[in-house]
């Protein structure tokens, strides 16, 4: 089975910063994987290289063995990919529902006649799409959200409702950046069965995260970045006893 992602050899510089160097990473088909270290570690550069929102200085980024390096980030997320930011990027003003349809938007076949004719294509297109967005928001526990405007939104439900419209893209590859980010314990929680539930559903996930406790119970593989470096891959119980990531990330007991 071939990798759904590959990063092979990225390094990404910004003037005399060298924010990654020689990264290499690969995502099986419907694997939970994150990625973790400290601030500045370079997780969000590695996310917006395979985005495209940045093209890295050297190296290679391959969806399904496809070469997809430099390519704009509007191709990439008809190609297959759909993310969610640190900071929400929700449409305040409108319903749950709406947010979620929008996610749908660049992955639909009606043209401009369909729209301005309202065809029955345009119509069939619209009710499928209507009754996706309805499953989605069942799934992340917002259903009864659904004509509440997103702004209107506890802050984790709001972080639900990103997810949600990421999924609606319906992507082979859904990247979720510290997706856990401001909830409580009990709102974590809850997410955290939720993206349990995405692997179940099929989804394939790369995840940044902060919080240890979500990381180490929801992903199957993590790699740890420090100072724009590998410092480790594996599974979550062998990269909790390395020790260069106890003294890099995790902290070092004192003597």
């Amino acid at each position: 089975m071939s990798s759904i992602l590959t990063v092979t050899g990225v390094t990404q510089k910004f003037g005399g910063l060298c924010a990654l160097s020689d990264i290499n990473i690969h995502i099986e088909p419907g694997e939970i994987v994150g990625i973790i270290g400290p601030n500045g570690a370079g997780k969000t550069t590695l996310f917006n290289i395979i985005t495209g929102i940045y093209t890295p200085t050297e190296g290679r980024v391959e969806l399904d063995g496809q070469d997809i390096t430099g390519l704009k980030p509007y191709i990439i997320a008809r190609r297959g990919f759909a993310r969610t930011f640190q900071n929400i990027r929700l449409f305040p003003k409108m319903s749950a529902l709406d947010n979620v349809l929008l996610g749908m938007h660049g992955h639909t076949s009606a043209n401009l006649a369909d729209a301005i004719f309202h065809t029955p294509k345009k119509r069939r297109e619209e009710a499928a799409c209507v009754k996706r967005a309805e499953e989605i928001l069942r799934l992340m526990n917002l259903w009864e959200d659904r004509h509440a405007l997103a702004t209107s939104l506890p802050y984790g439900k709001q972080r639900r409702l990103e997810i949600a419209r990421a999924m609606a893209a319906n992507p082979k590859l859904l990247l979720l950046d510290e997706p856990a980010a401001g909830m409580n314990e009990q709102e974590t929680s809850e997410l955290l069965e939720m993206v349990r539930q995405l692997k179940s559903l099929g989804y394939t996930v790369l995840l940044i995260e902060h919080d240890m406790k979500f990381v180490m119970n929801v992903c199957e593989r993590l790699y740890v970045l420090n100072y724009g470096e590998m410092l480790a891959e594996g599974d979550p119980v062998a990269v909790r006893n390395d020790p260069k990531v106890i003294e890099a990330y995790l902290g070092k007991e004192e003597d």
